[in-house]
């Protein structure tokens, strides 16, 4: 009575004017990935504790270059448990995944990577007004095709957010943090030269309905590196806005320190906008805009800026089937 097991299955067809991202010599191609997955979900919202398991195969297959042909594994689990004062949430995920980058000098080539991911986090209520939160974040990622040996760096990251919430009304949070990040780079056979990266957040915030049609988090505050000895402004934003009824509006932005896929240090700066109209209860029209900038501190010479936008239009069948293009 408490449990539902979904089979869910997703395909897609996409098309690439330059599959491997390489500014002399474009090559387009056409991919088809299939998608069967599972979904376990127990609990159902009816008990403290909620539990539910996902896994799915991807099954990608390119129309001209099939020697990039491949199938990605994904695993998770998410797990909540509520209580009168205190509320702790845990997840742990395993992903594979196939990219091309311009980082590197070999053209035609696509390269796969995996990442394990873990967390936990919780929040205490100390009194009416105050609330502590912490948590632990932990990832790690390798690169596991041959063509990446020499060329990527495997890492290691470790963070530790921990917060101080006092409720400004009933619907909103002021917050007071802290965050430690420790990024072991190079870890793996590809590394040129390994290092540790350590850094840190400190923050103030505001959490819950900001403005009567407007939700979300923001974080202001300054991030210090120790390996390069270096400080900056920094910001972590999530919000929405409702403008009406049929549509949402979402900006996320975010600067913090990076590790490129080359395993240089970097300052990254990104802005994301998204629109969602709703047309009727079958038809949805999406837009989005988007902005990142990757400054290499190894580098003084090297910057990176990718621009994106994008339009999408969903259409649900029923509450089995649902159709997407952009």
């Amino acid at each position: 009575d408490l449990a539902d097991v979904f089979f869910n299955g997703k395909s897609s067809l996409r098309w690439s004017s330059n599959l491997f991202k390489d500014e002399s010599g474009e090559v387009d191609d056409l991919l088809l990935t299939v998608s069967p997955g599972l979904e376990l979900n127990v609990g159902r919202g009816v008990s403290n504790a909620d539990l539910t398991l996902m896994s799915s195969y991807d099954v990608l297959r390119y129309q001209d270059r099939s020697e990039v042909d491949t199938e990605l594994a994904h695993v998770k689990a998410l797990g909540s448990y509520e209580s009168g004062r205190y509320e702790l949430s845990a997840s742990a995920s395993f992903d594979e995944s196939q990219t091309a980058s311009a980082e590197t000098a070999d053209r035609g080539q696509l390269y796969e990577s995996e990442v394990v991911r873990a967390g936990v986090e919780g929040e205490y209520r100390l009194s009416p007004k105050f609330a502590f939160g912490a948590g632990l974040d932990y990832s790690d990622s390798e690169y596991t095709s041959a063509n990446a040996a020499g060329s990527f760096s495997d890492r290691e990251e470790l963070s530790i957010p921990v917060d101080l919430f006092y409720e400004l009304t009933p619907k909103l949070d002021a917050s007071l943090g802290y965050v430690r990040r420790d990024a072991e780079v190079g870890t793996g056979a590809g590394a040129a030269n390994a290092y540790d990266q350590l850094s840190h957040f400190y923050n103030v915030g505001l959490r819950g309905e900001l403005l009567p049609k407007l939700d979300g988090f923001l974080k202001l505050g300054y991030r210090e590196n120790e390996y390069t000895d270096r400080g900056m402004f920094g910001a972590n934003f999530d919000l929405t806005y409702a403008v009406s009824n049929k549509l949402t509006s979402f900006l996320m932005l975010s600067r913090d320190f990076g590790v490129g896929g080359a395993g240089d240090s970097t300052e990254n700066s990104s802005i994301k906008l998204r629109a969602d109209y709703r047309i009727n209860p079958n038809y949805t029209i999406s837009a989005n805009l988007g902005y990142d900038l990757r400054d290499y501190q190894n580098d003084r010479n090297r910057e990176d800026t990718q621009y994106s936008a994008g339009v999408r239009l969903s259409y649900v069948l029923n509450e089995s089937v649902r159709f997407g293009a952009g």
